[in-house]
C-alpha cells in the first residue's frame, strides 16, 4: 500500500463510484456540484501535472519505491512539499460532487489519513536519508500539504 498512491487514488475512485450505486440519494448538489467538482477535479489534475513535469525536468524518480537522486524545491515545491499527492486529493474531493455523493466525500478523507499518517512518513524518512541536511531545511521551511 505505501508504495502506490496512484494506485490508492484509482481504488478509492472506483469505491466512491460503487458508493453511489450503492446509496443513490439525491443531495441536490445538482449543478453547483458538479460546476464545483470539476474546478476540483481540473484543479488537481493541473497541479499533479505541473508537479510530475518538474521532476521530470529534473530528472528525478516518480517512483516512491525508488530513492530519489534529486530534490526539487522549485515551482510549486516552494508552496507544497507534497504537490502530487495534493493533486490526487483535489481530484478525490470533485469526483463525489461531480457524480452527485456526499457520502463519496469519504474517499478523499481515507486518501488523506493514509498519505498523512502512513505513506508521507515514511516517503519523508527515505528521502531524509538520501538528501541530508538539504532536506531537513526544506522540509522545515515547506508546508507538507498547503
Amino acid at each position: 500500500m505505501n508504495r502506490y498512491p496512484l494506485l490508492i487514488m484509482m481504488v478509492l475512485l472506483g469505491l466512491c463510484w460503487i458508493i453511489k450505486w450503492l446509496f443513490p440519494l439525491n443531495y441536490g448538489l445538482g449543478l453547483y456540484g458538479k460546476v464545483t467538482g470539476l474546478s476540483a477535479m481540473s484543479a488537481g489534475i493541473l497541479l499533479l501535472s505541473v508537479a510530475v513535469g518538474l521532476f521530470i525536468a529534473r530528472k528525478t524518480t516518480l517512483m516512491p519505491t525508488k530513492s530519489p537522486n534529486k530534490l526539487v524545491t522549485e515551482g510549486i515545491y516552494r508552496v507544497t512539499r507534497n504537490p502530487m499527492y495534493l493533486g490526487m486529493l483535489m481530484i478525490l474531493s470533485g469526483f463525489p460532487l461531480i457524480i452527485g455523493t456526499i457520502i463519496g466525500l469519504i474517499c478523499p478523507l481515507i486518501f488523506f489519513l493514509l498519505m498523512d499518517r502512513i505513506i508521507i512518513p515514511r516517503e519523508e524518512k527515505v528521502v531524509e536519508g538520501v538528501i541530508g541536511e538539504d532536506y531537513l531545511e526544506y522540509k522545515s521551511r515547506t508546508r507538507r500539504w498547503i
